[in-house]
């Protein structure tokens, strides 16, 4: 066979190398695609589901962020309804959707936060399932431990501001979607009746509840002031309760300086949708950190509904587009919150 010369050698080895990297390029494959893990969780003899929203694309250690339910929801319902999945695809944080136990399902889907808030702690009730569960995410994706995040609609609210309270050393903030303060259920607020417990009394019972994981746990709220479910002065009530119970944080720990009575910042807006509706945005500055503590939406106008949500017509019962998107607002405020010890640290803005 006749030796190659240089040029044939070089045309040769292009050939080659072509060949093996679309090789290697076809073993490959496709990317991984994203991923919604099922699976169940028993606490206290009860069975409790969950589904779990995983990215294909993921920064190591992310973030989790636990998605709370209303009743007569499901946690695939909430899912299709919020829209959290899309977003989580482009922030790279992980969605765990929880769901009930055969009890939640007799009670409507409601969580026990909003039927009977005195049976929850770290060793009882939904509050210690949800917590048993988050756990579990988090050491199977290996989250980041310091951005843990606790977000509730309706129920999931009276159950998510019993978290913030038994679980400050899990949860590095919480969001409160048309909810109470903690330990204020339906007794004491759902329906016409307004809140029948003090916003005093309500925070000492949080103070109680953290114990000696007590921290400074930054607040979300959302709220429509026509809600005829749960009325809106509930919703003010929680923000108030949480200032309150943080400011009784501060003051153990010797820290002089206290969040204000009034809002740092309040601005005003209207959804960007036909018939948007508007709403104000109160905003509360710590003390001790750079990035706001507190955070209260008032939408204008608006009924018990996830706010911003799908315009698919399965999902009606659940949302109302005409509200801003308080999935991206949550989101925005938890993203630049890192648990601390005694608090919390702020991170960049994304």
């Amino acid at each position: 066979m006749p030796l190659l010369d240089n040029t044939a050698r070089r045309v040769l080895f292009g050939v080659l190398t072509g060949m093996l990297l679309a090789a290697g390029t076809a073993a490959a494959g496709p990317a991984e695609p994203d991923r919604l893990d099922t699976g169940d969780f028993t606490s206290a003899g009860l069975t409790y589901s969950y589904e779990t929203f995983v990215p294909a694309t993921l920064p190591d250690s992310p973030a989790l962020l636990v998605m709370i339910h209303g009743c007569n929801t499901t946690a695939a319902q909430q899912r299709q309804a919020n829209r959290l999945d899309p977003l989580a695809r482009q922030a790279g944080f992980i969605v765990l959707y929880v769901d009930g136990s055969p009890l939640n399902q007799l009670q409507r889907q409601c969580w026990s936060g909003l039927l009977a808030p005195g049976g929850e702690s770290r060793t009882s009730g939904d509050a210690a399932a949800i917590a048993g569960m988050t756990r579990l995410a988090a050491a199977r994706y290996h989250v980041d431990p310091r951005r843990i995040y606790a977000l509730g609609m309706s129920s999931g609210a009276f159950e998510t501001a019993l978290l913030g309270g038994y679980f400050p050393d899990l949860y590095a903030a919480i969001g409160l979607h048309s909810g109470a303060a903690f330990g204020h259920g339906a007794l004491g607020c759902l329906g016409p009746p307004l809140p029948t417990a003090s916003t005093e009394y309500l925070a000492e019972q949080a103070f109680s509840a953290a114990a000696r994981y007590r921290r400074v746990v930054p607040v979300i709220a959302f709220h429509g002031d026509a809600d005829t479910v749960v009325p809106g002065e509930c919703g003010q009530q929680a923000v108030e309760q949480w200032r309150v119970t943080n400011n009784m944080t501060l003051a153990a720990q010797g820290i002089p300086d206290r969040i204000p009575a009034e809002p740092t910042a309040t601005a005003h807006g209207v959804t960007a949708v036909p018939d948007g509706y508007p709403f104000t945005v109160r905003t509360w500055d710590s003390p001790t950190a750079e990035c706001p503590v507190s955070q209260s939406w008032t939408v204008h106008g608006a009924g018990h509904t996830w706010f911003g949500g799908s315009p698919d017509p399965a999902s009606a019962p659940f949302t109302d587009p005409r509200g801003p998107d308080s999935s991206a607002a949550a989101w925005a405020f938890f993203s630049r919150i890192e648990r601390t010890p005694d608090g919390y640290e702020c991170r960049p803005p994304a």
